[in-house]
């Protein structure tokens, strides 16, 4: 079911901000969509450095986030949302994905990225994503041919009647950018949408990576790029995939100069037994252990803090 507005300066500040286009404080930026599949208590984020009464309990993610929004605040127009925004942003949607169990309720959760970044176009990127760099350059860069792109990510799938051997790296929806209306993103819609609705209670679809699959054929036909995924952290200086041990890990994981942030594999972590002590970290004692991710999540945090302020810009952020 739709979820209602809880006021209507609620709905009047999703129809100005989001719908209608209406540029905040004057500038017209891209929008960056950040999903959480806890829900956030909303406005305290336009607080920046407050904190939040959520049910988002992890609080290396609070930390993960806010390097987003430091880096990306004065470029983009920041969505931060849960599952039950879908319904405000998205035409005609009637799912009610909160309330769905898994596998379906990732299955569409992903269609509804995909329709929210049909609608509004913009940027995807994980709440998990540890931004080291502002975003926007790559945006842009990757913008110039007016198409969607997509990025690698570590392969966890196998599927030996596509491959004989195994991928290192797969292409994902996970980071992904287009233009608003996009004819390639409305195919990868219609594929999900026919994907979903045979995929009952079955695994499979995640087993051979189908979604996977359908992109890189895309990408062979020049509708959409690949962003290489030594960019966003999944993928040393040398090619070989960035793993969660690496990230527990004292030695320094080796990235190319060119990287704008680390991919942290969150779902992993929440079933790693091994390392789900640090999901229960608070923020200070996060930033005081001793690993590889914590060391690059203070140097983060301390770049933004030397970073000099350009007063002429607002920050710009939103709960949905």
């Amino acid at each position: 079911m739709k979820q209602p507005f809880e006021t209507n300066d609620e709905y009047e500040m999703i129809r100005n901000y989001v719908l209608n286009d209406s540029p905040l404080y004057g500038y017209n930026r891209p929008k960056l969509w950040i999903h959480s599949k806890y829900q956030i208590n909303s406005r305290k984020w336009q607080n920046f450095g407050s904190r939040t009464s959520t049910d988002l309990n992890q609080p290396y993610l609070h930390l993960v986030i806010q390097s987003i929004i430091d880096k990306c605040g004065d470029d983009f127009h920041i969505c931060l949302i849960d599952d039950e925004s879908f319904s405000k942003l998205i035409p005609s949607w009637d799912v009610d994905v909160s309330n769905m169990a898994e596998p379906h309720k990732q299955l569409f959760r992903e269609l509804a990225m995909m329709e929210v970044l049909y609608n509004y176009g913009g940027m995807i990127v994980p709440n998990s994503f540890l931004c080291m760099k502002n975003l926007k350059p790559l945006y842009d860069q990757e913008m110039l041919n007016n198409k969607p792109f997509v990025c690698e990510n570590v392969n966890k799938s196998v599927d030996l009647l596509q491959y004989k051997k195994r991928p290192m790296f797969s292409t994902s929806t996970y980071f992904m950018g287009s233009p608003k209306n996009n004819a390639a993103v409305a195919s990868i819609i219609s594929y999900l949408k026919n994907r979903n609705t045979r995929a009952h209670f079955t695994d499979e679809y995640e087993f051979k990576n189908d979604v996977a699959t359908y992109l890189r054929t895309m990408i062979d036909n020049y509708e959409i790029s690949a962003l290489d995924g030594a960019m966003v952290g999944v993928k040393t200086s040398n090619g070989k995939p960035v793993i969660l041990d690496q990230l527990m890990e004292q030695q320094p994981i080796d990235l190319i100069p060119a990287c704008v942030g680390l991919y942290i594999p969150s779902d992993e972590l929440l079933v790693r037994t091994k390392y789900q002590w640090f999901v229960a970290l608070s923020e200070d004692e996060v930033l005081e252990s001793d690993n590889a991710l914590t060391n690059m999540i203070v140097d983060v945090i301390s770049s933004s803090k030397t970073a000099p302020m350009n007063g002429d810009i607002h920050r710009s952020v939103a709960t949905i």
